[in-house]
């Protein structure tokens, strides 16, 4: 079995509250402090998207904001959903509530955020230390996941969710906020095609469910 991810832990649903509604206030802050704006979907590009998905399972070597690395191959045998997200896009802030709903109640998905932007190794430890939210915050060290030159492709806008199976393959993916079941209908896909594996490492964060 993998050896477990060192991730933050779950901080009480309060600190997260208060949290994200400091950062919330000041999306074009951050923006201009990363020299841009608002990379938030526009509404053509908002829903399930209908790009073909890399047939390969999934691998990606991402970083945590400690040093830490955390290889996507090394999830397999439950679902993952990643989160790919900007530190100065609003709608990636906003979307930090249901995602962190979502890993209260499913426990048997691996939740990544993925920071999709240049300057990501210097903004994300802030980042994740004022809203500490309950899974594991990571960037690609390459740049290739902004880019649209890793295995997940171009991009349509941030934030997109990405969710894939326990074998790594893509199941489905979702551009903008997500709406209430939308994270639920694609762990149901995911689920679907191979459940979670008797061998599946244990979640990133807590115990299993």
């Amino acid at each position: 079995m993998p050896r477990r991810i060192a991730s933050p832990r779950v901080s009480p649903s309060a600190s997260f509250s208060s949290g994200f509604a400091m950062l919330r206030i000041a999306p074009l802050v951050l923006g201009l402090a990363c020299g841009g704006g608002s990379a938030s979907a526009p509404s053509s590009a908002i829903g399930e998207s209908r790009r073909a998905p890399d047939p390969r399972a999934v691998e990606l070597a991402l970083r945590r904001p400690s040093g830490e690395w955390l290889h996507v191959g090394d999830l397999r045998g439950r679902p993952v959903l990643l989160f790919v997200f900007a530190t100065y896009d609003g709608g990636s802030q906003a979307a930090l509530q249901p995602l962190a709903r979502f890993v209260r109640h499913h426990r048997d998905v691996h939740v990544i955020g993925i920071a999709a932007q240049p300057d990501a190794a210097q903004l994300l430890d802030p980042y994740e230390r004022a809203l500490t939210p309950p899974f594991a915050l990571t960037y690609d060290p390459e740049g290739t996941v902004a880019t649209g030159t890793s295995m997940l492709g171009g991009l349509d806008a941030v934030p997109t969710f990405v969710m894939l199976d326990a074998s790594g393959h893509e199941v489905e993916r979702h551009v903008g906020f997500p709406g209430t079941r939308t994270l639920d209908r694609l762990r149901d896909r995911a689920l679907a095609r191979g459940g979670v594996r008797d061998d599946a490492p244990l979640p990133l964060l807590g115990e299993d469910p």
